[in-house]
Parts: structure tokens; sequence; C-alpha cells
């Protein structure tokens, strides 16, 4: 069995200038405010991912015997550090640290190892998600095969359409999850994403007369007409989908790939509601 990759780190830089963050903490807390951040820098340090999640009795406990704090004074600290956005603040409402500054001070560190650096967790459905924990597999370079994937991967991409203000969806259903396994057969992670952010570009873009609204699983599945495929190419796209006179369609070839050579222009239609099962 392969030997897990660490996902801690060791050290972080201590920098000797007096930063906005540590003046405020000791002007308002004394030294109690200065020593409570860098020893929740170690705290983060020895977390996975960089991540602590403090919503168990358990880890508050450990996160107040760490900084040597009262119960209140650890509560004030933490507000003002989201207040001040050295933590995240979305983050820190569900009691989960994640200071994206100290990511960044470990570029370096990450830069040496094949892991990759950390990413700060994602809110799905009011629950936050650590994206972090994904298969050991480089999606944007591998196609998928008949294998099962991550949660992860559904969250980032169900996540991202959303992001996209086209037809936003309330739950991740089955039937979403379905198409996903379905595309990634044929298309990388990457392209997928990218494909889906050129869609809501010519969507909402008024120099297009393309406006028919998809929902996910309609613009993964392949039946209804490659839609990964025309919209892969931004320029592409836009090409094919810039209004003309009488709004005909400028026909362009796109690159071929299972069989797809080109294509027509779609009528609009009605939007359709959230389809798929339930989980």
């Amino acid at each position: 069995m392969a030997r897990p990759k660490k996902q801690t780190v060791d050290y972080f830089p201590h920098y000797v200038s007096e930063g906005k963050t540590k003046l405020i903490l000791q002007n308002e807390f004394g030294n109690d405010g200065y020593a409570f951040w860098y020893k929740l820098l170690e705290l983060l340090c020895e977390s996975e991912y960089q991540v602590y999640d403090y919503s168990n009795p358990a880890s508050w406990r450990l996160l107040l015997a760490k900084t040597h704090v009262t119960d209140d004074n650890a509560v004030k600290i933490l507000q003002l550090l989201a207040d001040l956005e050295t933590i995240d603040s979305e983050l820190h409402e569900k009691k989960i640290i994640w200071s994206q500054k100290l990511i960044d001070n470990l570029e370096l560190v990450y830069k040496r190892r094949a892991t990759g650096t950390p990413e700060k967790p994602v809110i799905v459905n009011k629950n936050p998600v650590n994206v972090n924990k994904k298969p050991q597999t480089k999606l944007n370079n591998t196609k998928l095969n008949n294998t099962k994937l991550n949660n992860t991967i559904y969250i980032v991409l169900f996540n991202l359409w959303n992001e996209q203000g086209i037809i936003t969806h309330k739950k991740l259903t089955n039937g979403m999850k379905q198409s996903i396994d379905s595309a990634i057969k044929d298309y990388s992670q990457e392209e997928i994403e990218q494909a889906m952010r050129n869609y809501a570009v010519i969507v909402k873009g008024a120099d297009y007369y393309f406006d028919h609204k998809w929902t996910l699983a309609e613009f993964l599945s392949r039946g209804k007409g490659n839609n990964i495929e025309r919209f892969l190419d931004l320029e592409v796209a836009k090409s094919n989908f810039k209004k003309e006179a009488g709004h005909a369609a400028h026909k362009r070839d796109t690159p071929k790939r299972g069989g797809f050579a080109g294509f027509k222009a779609i009528e609009s239609g009605p939007e359709e509601p959230d389809g798929g099962d339930e989980d």
C-alpha cells in the first residue's frame, strides 16, 4: 500500500514586521491576543489541509487548551479575526477556521509537494464540505472510465453550475450525478467547468441570439446535442451564436470528438424545473 501523502506542515513564516492583525489583537487583548493568533496558526498547520473544524465540543476544548484563553475570549478573538478577514468569515459562521493568508504564505512548501495547494472548503446546502479530500487522480488530465466519482467532484461541478446563475438548483440529485458520471468519461473536469462558464457567457450575452436555459443534467447530457463540445471553445461559440440579420445561425464546424461534427441552432424553449430523482 502506498504511503499516505502528508497534508500537514511543520512550520510557517513568522514575519517580524507589525501587521494589522497583530497590532489590533494586541491592542484589544494584550499578549493573549498575540499568543492566540500564533497558537492558532500552529494548530492549523497541524491540521489536515490547514482546515480546523471546532463544531464539536472536543475540538473546541482542544482549541482552548492550545491557545490558553478563556471560552469568552476565544469567541471574541475569532470574531475579530473574521471581521479583519484574517480567517474566512463565511466558514467561521460554520465553526470552520480557514486562513487564505496562511495558505499563501505556505506556497513554497506546497510547491515542493505533489499534493497541490489546499483549497478553501465550500458551502453546499448550508453545510461546509472539504473539497481537498479528492481521489488521487489528476482529473484535469485524465479521463475516467467506469469509475465511481467521489462526491467532491459532484459538489464542485454542482456549485460551479449554480454560480453561473442560469437555472439554480436547490439540491444535488442522483440524476445530476449520473449526468456527471457520463460526461466525465469523455471530458476532463477542467473541460466541463470551462464549457459551463462559456455557456453562461453566451446565454447571458446581449450579442448572442442563443438564450435557451438548460438544467445541469440537460447541459451535461450528450443526447441533448453535445452541449459540452459546442461550448468548449469560447471564441468558436461566440462566432456560432453571434446575432446576425434575422438572427440566422452562423454555422461553423468544431473539432470532432466522439463523432460530433458541427451543429445547428436550437430554438429557445421554456425553462424546465429541476429534474432527476432526489437523494
